[in-house]
């Protein structure tokens, strides 16, 4: 994701992306100084590259996937912070947000159970959502390589990239219908497993 957009989202929730490979914690100079950090990076655009506060900096936050999700996340990132707000200013933190298998993952240290099923149900719509253009229409599965989720338009573009680069291969091997990928991987999970015949231990015959 841009810079641009990676920066939108995270003024939208400073604290909820300042996690630093520690557990949240309920300390009330720890939550402060959170706070104070988050207002100074946000008016202060400057001291978003001072090192030394880099661990606890949220505009250094990666965002591990495309543009075409922004929205999504845009809307689920405001609607934990209204329930953070609701929960006695609990301070959800996310310690990884990226792409795996062609879908959104957002991990959390700890959340209240209506944020689970916000974060659950962002997860799941990111499947019918191009994650390069944003799109809804004729969106599929690109499976050469790197599972990811494209609209067909981009997948085309995608393609004839791999052409150009003299690869030989049919555009129905490297995208499809996010409908027909699954049918397809059930049938090769559901497909038996060919074992090989157990060979016969040879007996040594007694000589009388």
């Amino acid at each position: 994701m841009t810079k641009e957009n990676s920066t939108k989202l995270v003024e939208l929730y400073p604290a909820m992306f300042s996690w630093s490979y520690k557990a949240p914690t309920k300390n009330k100079l720890q939550l402060t100084y959170n706070k104070c950090l988050a207002f100074v990076h946000k008016h202060i655009k400057f001291t978003r590259k001072i090192n030394y506060i880099k661990q606890f900096n949220p505009y250094n936050y990666q965002f591990e996937v495309g543009d075409g999700w922004y929205s999504i996340l845009y809307e689920l990132i405001l609607n934990i912070k209204f329930n953070d707000m609701a929960e006695n200013g609990w301070i959800t933190k996310v310690t990884q947000l990226k792409e795996k298998f062609g879908g959104l993952r957002f991990y959390v240290t700890g959340t209240s159970k209506n944020n689970w099923q916000l974060i659950r149900e962002a997860e799941s719509k990111s499947y019918d959502v191009c994650e390069v253009s944003g799109s809804t229409e004729n969106v599929g599965t690109w499976k050469h390589g790197w599972i990811l989720t494209l609209s067909k338009k981009e997948a085309l573009s995608k393609y004839a990239k791999l052409v150009d680069e003299g690869k030989e291969i049919k555009f129905d091997d490297c995208w499809s219908l996010r409908e027909d990928y699954l049918k397809e991987r059930q049938i090769i999970l559901n497909k038996p497993k060919t074992s090989k015949p157990k060979s016969k231990k040879k007996t040594n015959a007694k000589v009388e």
